[in-house]
């Protein structure tokens, strides 16, 4: 039996072969975003199936060949992503993809019959300049098969769907859950209202992500764990690990002074234990780690040891972006939901 991510690529490919979300309209559509990610090449093997109008002198025609067009989509779709060993590539074309649905053409028909909107332009721009939370509801209450095949099958490839600005863009996907709200979306609106810098970070760590550049995202989530931390450090204090010791709900840390002790194992040094038991401080470490993963994945990628005069640099793949990109979206998930019993004195 075919995998998942075979099986979801045919899904993929269908969807497009009904042009409902992405009606091909014209002969030059498919070569504008197979070139504009990286695969003319493609185009040019298949151009004929891939463009509805034949023209001979003055005439345009019905192309008999694009009846092949699903086969030839299934085709490209294997091939950008061949077999799981080019998600940059696969990623790319996606985005393209993606890029090119009208928003008017993905919600089942008969779902703005009692609108007073006029015609689809207008109601691409009232979509437009909507508020983000509420588009995005309508979206989810108003949108047809085909597009909802097409989100959950990119979910299979840990890719979402999102509308901004007026125009759909390809996200890492996170699942949401039933009790706190896990996705860019969300998280996205709340650093935009309360942390307006950490909110530019963090949407130019998902464009970094969807572009491959994988050292830069992974760069990008290391600040926003300093600085949305560093929020919450008293004043005078420099180190951001101050923050992250004030919001801490581990047992004792209250009492910790130097917070680097933590790491160093004698944070509790002074403290006359009854058993052989010690204080753990997990969720310190467990920030504090994240922290040092995203630096050593990151700015400090070029550095490495050295043995017999050669330098050991780590790589970074598209899934170690995606760990920490995911990571870090967990950690503000966190602070959000423990800011609500957050007293700062």
């Amino acid at each position: 039996m075919d995998s998942f991510e075979m099986v979801s690529l045919s899904k993929i490919a269908t969807v497009l072969n009904n042009q409902v979300i992405l009606p091909t309209n014209n002969n030059s559509m498919w070569e504008r975003i197979l070139s504009n990610a990286g695969y003319s090449g493609l185009y040019d093997a298949y151009e004929y199936q891939l463009n509805p109008y034949s023209y001979r002198a003055s005439y345009q025609n019905e192309n008999p060949r694009f009846t092949e067009f699903y086969s030839v989509m299934k085709r490209i779709l294997n091939t950008s992503y061949s077999n799981g060993g080019n998600i940059e590539g696969f990623t790319a074309l996606m985005s393209e993809i993606v890029s090119e649905i009208n928003i008017v053409n993905i919600f089942r028909e008969g779902f703005w019959d009692d609108s007073t909107f006029i015609d689809d332009f207008e109601l691409e721009r009232s979509l437009k300049d909507g508020n983000p939370d509420v588009v995005s509801e309508v979206i989810v209450d108003g949108s047809n098969d085909d597009f909802k095949t097409l989100s959950k099958n990119l979910n299979v490839f840990n890719l979402d769907v999102k509308y901004a600005n007026g125009k759909f863009k390809l996200i890492p996907f996170t699942e949401s859950v039933a009790i706190v709200p896990r996705n860019p979306s969300s998280i996205d609106s709340w650093l935009t209202h309360e942390y307006p810098e950490i909110a530019e970070l963090y949407q130019e760590a998902i464009e970094n992500y969807i572009a491959g550049e994988n050292v830069s995202c992974i760069s990008n989530c290391r600040s926003i764990i300093t600085g949305l931390f560093s929020h919450f450090k008293d004043d005078g204090d420099i180190r951001w690990l101050k923050g992250l010791r004030n919001l801490s709900t581990d047992t004792h840390i209250e009492e910790v002074k130097v917070p680097n002790n933590i790491m160093k194992g004698t944070a509790d040094n002074g403290v006359a234990f009854q058993t052989d038991d010690r204080f753990e401080y997990s969720r310190f470490k467990l920030f504090y780690q994240l922290y040092s993963t995203t630096s050593n994945l990151g700015p400090h990628i070029t550095e490495g040891p050295k043995i017999d005069g050669k330098l050991y640099r780590e790589t970074v793949s598209n899934y170690d972006a995606l760990l920490c990109l995911r990571m870090t979206e967990d950690t503000l998930v966190w602070v959000k939901e423990r800011l609500k019993t957050y007293n700062r004195s």
